[in-house]
């Protein structure tokens, strides 16, 4: 009776860390399968075209338990950095390559650049209209040489705002950068006017921006 008592206690035990993890992980998460997506086509199809395991590193290439929004990515068997891709679907996050943001991105866009191509940005929300990011971008006639882009080793908050906002248009198969506030008001006049920002600095006030996707995603 006794042993039954203990066996009954670590269940109970075991079952309430079990869903004290569960309910800590509140990140989005879309329905991709895990893997590796070297094309738009593959992303699109939701195929992925590479099962190797990969690991999360930081920008120092520190390896990383928790999901942060700005990492690398290495193939775990040989260490190699993940390199001209579309996405990665990782432990239920997905993440879009910086690369293939700028490859992928509205004719518009075409200015906005980075330092750090191999880098990917975790999708924060989405839905079926729209998957949405942020990420360290600047106009490339701007950039200097001591710009710094990296979030390196910085853990997920709701309320941190990580760049410039970028949206997945699931029907144009493309990314929307929004890269001034004009801009972003040129995205969003048909989809939601009533956000439509006065715009009082260059940039959109960013909180403002996510509560706008939340509802046209």
């Amino acid at each position: 009776m006794k042993n039954l008592i203990i066996i009954i206690f670590l269940f109970t035990i075991s079952s309430i860390f079990s869903q004290s993890e569960i309910k800590t992980d509140t990140l989005f998460k879309p329905n991709y399968p895990e893997g590796v997506y070297v094309s738009k086509k593959d992303f699109i199809n939701k195929k992925p075209s590479i099962f190797e395991e990969v690991k999360m590193m930081n920008f120092k290439r520190q390896g990383i338990d928790s999901i942060i929004h700005n990492p690398y990515f290495y193939y775990t068997k040989n260490n190699r950095k993940v390199r001209k891709i579309f996405a990665i679907s990782y432990k239920g996050h997905l993440y879009f390559q910086i690369k293939a943001i700028l490859k992928n991105r509205n004719k518009t866009d075409r200015a906005q650049s980075t330092n750090f191509h191999n880098t990917f940005v975790r999708v924060i929300m989405g839905g079926e209209n729209y998957l949405y990011t942020e990420a360290e971008l600047v106009n490339q006639w701007a950039m200097g040489a001591a710009v710094n882009f990296g979030i390196a080793g910085s853990v997920i908050a709701n309320d941190l705002i990580k760049g410039k906002g970028i949206v997945w248009d699931f029907k144009n198969e493309e990314f929307n950068i929004f890269k001034s506030c004009k801009d972003y008001n040129n995205f969003i006049k048909d989809k939601a006017f009533d956000d439509v920002q006065e715009c009082e600095k260059h940039q959109p006030n960013m909180m403002k921006v996510r509560k706008t996707i939340e509802k046209i995603k």
